[in-house]
């Protein structure tokens, strides 16, 4: 049975292997067995980088005697949420619905069928306070199958109509109309941003999680809003600094954890996952950009500020380009691609500690700041204790040091790596995602073509090309969501997500090295992406086929992701890659209907975020980003010159915000000055010269269309 997991794509299933549990992975076969022998199903839901998913597995799903009951009484399955994230999104709604609460790892019980009679999320072997031992809870339900089968069934049908619903209800969010333009719903969700800032930086409170897509949003507010430019640009600040200071960050090797435990910013959980890492990249190589342009304005109040936060920005996205390379790439025969996540966990004196390869005691604080040639200047640097592991410390830094600080920062680092270097190091998930990738790869080239590494985008196009040849299949024209060793997942097509951010990859790439190849790649994966829209609502699904417990649980109604979560919303991705791919076309002077109804198709699965701007401003980011490149005077630059350093500006400017720049000689006038001709799908206007006078024209609303 044990060989049911071994040969899994996913290292969550491999690390189950071992146990005497008779684990299936989730599929056909599994809940056949469930029906053949008139047992429910024990779905045990988490990924490979799971604290809790491992302290589960050790205290019950190692014991023998839970192993029995499960074998005897239920049909186990083990699911990773990350290869099958329609399976977690379904049943994390059932477990929300029951519990009021959810998380992983999730202990799902189900009918053969697929809905849900019971539903927890991590159950410790013994009692304890309130939450039942998990053999308690095992006996409980077997009891209540055998003699209360009718109630189960009701309750179930029940819980399966109520997520029905749920998702009517998410649906229903994409129909909400507005007639306000983009920049009066932009303004809104600043409003609301700079609102729910924190004084420590974030939008929550604790656990503090990055909001990236909010934070790459309101960077056109600060470039696009005059009024509240200042405003914007200050908790903007305030969070970045925050997160990139703190310990989110991992200063010593580069790369983001998920969250912080605390309200501080002091304390992560230590997990490193390859979305966040994209994400924060892309916010981190744009803000270096945006932040430089407006320190390159001495007489503005923040400059100084702005100055020290490009600075900060830019240490941080080489720092994850490194990181990506040095810890996350993976590299076979066959395949070159980025590893799904590290593990929270790794060994010290024999036993698997959240943490413990990032962690240090004050012996080890001690030894590496004794050693340093320069004195450590006051108040730069935080050892924030470890509430579940006394006597540790996690490093960040307290504020941004100044140039003449950086050196013997750099010295401590130093020295605090290398005492990790004899450190066992924690276990990677190898499989690779897709669309995990291709945040990763639209990440790059924004830091090749913002930063100036080509490295970068050698790295990005490099990922691509092996994406591509392992998860696309030439003959059916689809694509693999999972792969692992060089070998793609069967049967487990792409989310939508994973074709859009795939799709936005490939353009990005398109623009950064000019080869068509990327385009007619992002073509293909567009093409299939419109099956996924629903024909009758318009709505766009996340698979265009479910298998039958997901319908049976959702009562046949249509998973759609409407609102940006830890990634963006697979509709607002996808409405992007439409909107990328439109004005690529308008860029290179082949813009037709087919790319007029791209645009429309993008302006209206992203038009829900003019309704809810006010209301759920983090939650429509990316749809809201959309709308403001679509409506935005400015779809495209054309430049009189390409390599003098303000039209260099101007490139970098326009990437940063979501604008095709192109080189248009034709367009020289008086040698020395910048001639920029902004355009809008099929309309010019006159050249304006430098750039404050684009600056001044991406301000100005009353010629933007926000129909």
């Amino acid at each position: 049975m044990a060989q049911r997991l071994a040969g899994a794509a996913s290292q969550y299933l491999r690390q189950h292997a071992h146990q005497l549990v008779d684990w299936f992975p989730y599929g056909d076969e599994a809940f056949e067995q469930a029906r053949l022998r008139d047992v429910p199903v024990m779905l045990s839901i988490g990924y490979a980088a799971c604290h809790w998913c491992h302290v589960m597995s050790h205290e019950s799903f190692d014991d023998p005697q839970i192993a029995q009951m499960l074998n005897e009484n239920f049909v186990a399955i083990k699911v990773d949420r990350e290869e099958h994230p329609l399976v977690d999104d379904t049943y994390m709604m059932a477990t929300q619905a029951l519990t009021g609460t959810g998380g992983w790892p999730m202990t799902i019980f189900t009918l053969p069928d697929g809905r849900t009679i019971h539903a927890g999320t991590y159950y410790p072997k013994e009692p304890r306070g309130r939450t039942p031992g998990f053999s308690q809870v095992l006996q409980a339900v077997h009891e209540a199958w055998e003699s209360r089968r009718a109630g189960l069934e009701e309750q179930a049908q029940m819980l399966a109509d109520h997520l029905a619903e749920l998702g009517g209800r998410q649906s229903a969010l994409l129909t909400l109309d507005s007639t306000q333009p983009a920049h009066t719903a932009l303004a809104a969700a600043t409003e609301r941003w700079i609102g729910s800032t924190k004084e420590e930086g974030g939008l929550t409170p604790a656990p503090k999680f990055p909001p990236t897509w909010a934070l790459e949003t309101l960077w056109h507010s600060v470039f696009t809003l005059p009024n509240t430019a200042q405003d914007a640009f200050d908790a903007l600040s305030t969070t970045v600094e925050a997160m990139f200071l703190g310990g989110l960050h991992d200063h010593i090797d580069g790369g983001f954890a998920r969250y912080c435990v605390d309200d501080h910013w002091a304390v992560p959980h230590f997990e490193k996952m390859l979305y966040d890492n994209a994400g924060l990249l892309s916010l981190a190589a744009r803000s270096s950009v945006l932040a430089s342009e407006i320190a390159s304005h001495p007489e503005r109040e923040s400059a100084q500020r702005a100055q020290q936060l490009a600075d900060l920005c830019s240490r941080s996205a080489r720092g994850i380009i490194s990181f990506l390379h040095e810890e996350l790439l993976t590299e076979t025969d066959t395949q070159r691609a980025f590893a799904a996540s590290l593990d929270a966990d790794s060994t010290r004196d024999g036993v698997q500690v959240e943490g413990a390869y990032y962690s240090y005691n004050r012996g080890d604080i001690a030894q590496a700041m004794g050693s340093l040639t320069a004195k450590m200047p006051e108040g730069l640097l935080r050892f924030a204790p470890i509430a579940e592991d006394p006597e540790y410390y996690c490093f960040s830094l307290a504020r941004i040091p100044d140039a003449s600080e950086q050196e013997v920062v750099d010295e401590l680092l130093a020295n605090l790596r290398k005492q990790r270097s004899s450190r066992i190091r924690p276990t990677r998930d190898e499989k690779v995602i897709a669309g995990w990738n291709g945040l990763a790869i639209e990440a790059l080239c924004d830091a090749a073509m913002l930063l100036d590494e080509p490295s970068a985008l050698e790295l990005a196009a490099s990922v691509a090309t092996s994406l591509w040849e392992t998860h696309w299949d030439e003959t059916k024209n689809l694509l693999a969501r999972v792969s692992f060793a060089g070998q793609p997942a069967t049967g487990n097509e792409g989310t939508l997500q994973d074709y859009a951010a795939l799709a936005v990859a490939f353009l990005s790439l398109r623009q950064a090295t000019g080869e068509t190849i990327w385009e007619q790649r992002a073509s293909l994966l567009l093409e299939r992406a419109k099956e996924f829209i629903d024909p009758a609502t318009g709505a766009p699904r996340d698979a265009v086929e479910v298998d039958a417990r997901i319908s049976a649980q959702r009562s046949d109604v249509a998973a759609v992701s409407v609102l940006d979560d830890a990634l963006p919303a697979a509709g607002a991705l996808y409405a992007k890659a439409l909107a990328m791919h439109a004005m690529t076309g308008m860029a290179e002077g082949s813009y037709g209907e087919s790319q007029a109804q791209e645009l429309e198709t993008a302006r209206k699965l992203s038009a829900h975020a003019l309704a809810l701007a006010s209301e759920a401003a983090t939650q429509v980011a990316t749809a809201l980003e959309v709308q403001v490149m679509i409506s935005s005077a400015v779809h495209y630059l054309s430049l009189s010159s390409w390599d003098s350093s303000e039209a260099q500006r101007v490139r970098k400017l326009g990437w940063a915000l979501g604008m095709n720049v192109k080189y248009s000689p034709e367009l020289s006038g008086d040698a020395g000055t910048l001639k920029i001709q902004p355009c809008r799908e099929e309309l010019c206007q006159m050249p304006v010269e430098g750039i404050e006078n684009l600056l001044e024209l991406l301000q100005d609303n009353d010629d933007s269309s926000g129909e």
